[in-house]
Parts: C-alpha cells; structure tokens; sequence
C-alpha cells in the first residue's frame, strides 16, 4: 500500500492558520510526523490561497526538503503551478496530483509531468463531470491510460483516482467506487489505484471509524494506495492486516514482520 500523506492541506484550519502566520516549521513537523508514522509521499496543497499558491507551496517543499528526505505530491488543480514549484525541486520523484480528462489540462500537464519524469494522479472525471456508473468511470479510466502511456509515462507510474465520494451523500457512491476499482484492477494490471480516503467520511461525525472501515474493502477489492492520515495508528495497522487477507502481501511476508518489529501490538 502506498500512503500519501493528507495532512498538509490549507482547507484545514491549523495548517491555514499556520500558513498566514509564516509557520512553516509547523509544516515541517507535519510531514515529519507523517513520515515517520509511514507515509511514503506527502501531499502539500495550498490551494485556498489562490493568488498566492505557488509561492506558498515552493515555501512548502523548501522547508520540507531541508528537514526531511520524503518525495512529495504537489496538489493543484492548476498545472503551470505545479510547474513552477518543480523548478526548486529537489530529491526523489514527485507525484503530479492531478489530471483529469480534459484536453485543455492534459495538453498543459503532460509537458512538466515528462519534464520531471513525474508520477501522476489521474482523476476519473472529464470536462462533463464525475460519471455515474462504474462502466463510464472506466472508459475515462482507458482513455486517461492511453493518453498518459502514449507520452511515455509507465502504467506503474499512473495512480488511478476512481473518484470516492461522501457516503453521507449517497449510500450508492461506496458501491460505485468499489465496483469502478475492480473493474480498473480487472483492466490494468500494473496501474496503482488511489483514493482519497477522508472523502468518504464527509460530512459525518467520528470520522475516523468510516474511513477505518472502507479501506480494508477497498483493498481487498484491488486499491493499492490512498491519501490518508498515516498519524491513524489503528488504520495503519488494518492495511497490513488486509493487505495480508486479500492477496498484496505476498506470504504474509510484511504483515509478519510489523508483528515482530511490535508495530502491531
């Protein structure tokens, strides 16, 4: 399973906050935190501050890189922002988060995801919206793969988004985006398959318990990574649980070795 680390948001207060102030040590121990709790990515996102986005996430990673040697999701909606914060990247490979299937965004996008040898989230939404079946996800599914391995990005480089929505909106979307991640597994072998997680969960209280929930289901059902709270000690636990039940771990091999390193206990 690979964790990308959602702490880092400025829709969340403390890190907005922290943001105005010029806090960035704050930012610091935040992905710190994330890092060593077991997050393989961190997500920075400052995309509620939109006239100063791209100066506040090259603030972001600067600060990050000097303190911890973690590759990093660059999340925006915006591609030539993503751009910019690449040129002082340093380290590992980054992920782009993300595209969607829109000509005008692809056509922006892909140049700086080839530049920087790029991973990508690609969402399964195009310039319509968010399709309602599983089947329409999909096709949007094949159209994005095609479109991003014919520039020569690597089917293992792609991170498949199938677009999890609030339950508290609608019972269907759980059983929409577990049919629409079996049908992408079924599809493309070597493509990861990403949610954001905390997405289920919005809108309801004790939120933690519902995102607890839906991702050993989405595991079994062939997700292999997500945006989530790594700082979830219980939900850290149940992916080496339910990866070892459905399959991933291959002999139960790293479930066995976090029960005696402890990490289970």
């Amino acid at each position: 399973m690979i964790i990308i680390g959602e702490k880092i948001n400025s829709t969340v207060k403390n890190v907005a906050d922290a943001i105005k102030e010029g806090n960035f040590e704050y930012i610091v121990e935040l992905a710190k935190k994330q890092y060593l709790a077991g997050a393989h990515y961190i997500d920075v996102n400052a995309g509620a501050f939109v006239d100063e986005e791209t100066e506040i996430l090259k603030k972001m990673v600067e600060s990050i890189q000097k303190e911890v040697s973690v590759p990093l999701s660059i999340d925006s909606p915006r591609p030539e922002v993503i751009g910019e914060v690449m040129k002082i990247y340093k380290g590992e490979r980054a992920i782009f988060n993300s595209v969607i299937y829109e000509e005008e965004i692809l056509s922006r996008a892909l140049p700086i995801i080839k530049e920087y040898n790029m991973k990508v989230v690609a969402l399964l939404m195009d310039d319509v919206g968010i399709p309602d079946e599983p089947e329409k996800r999909v096709e949007i599914a094949k159209r994005l793969v095609d479109r991003l391995t014919s520039n020569g990005i690597l089917e293992e480089d792609i991170f498949l988004d199938p677009m999890l929505q609030p339950v508290s909106v609608d019972q269907r979307y759980v059983d929409v985006a577990l049919e629409t991640i079996k049908l992408i597994r079924k599809e493309f072998e070597n493509v990861n398959i990403i949610c954001g997680l905390s997405n289920v969960s919005f809108g309801l209280p004790k939120r933690r318990w519902l995102n607890r929930a839906f991702l050993p289901i989405a595991i079994y059902f062939g997700l292999n990574s997500c945006i989530a709270d790594p700082l979830d000690d219980v939900l850290m636990k149940l992916i080496y649980a339910a990866e070892a039940l459905s399959g991933q771990d291959e002999f139960c091999m790293e479930y066995i070795t976090k029960a005696r390193e402890g990490f289970l206990d």
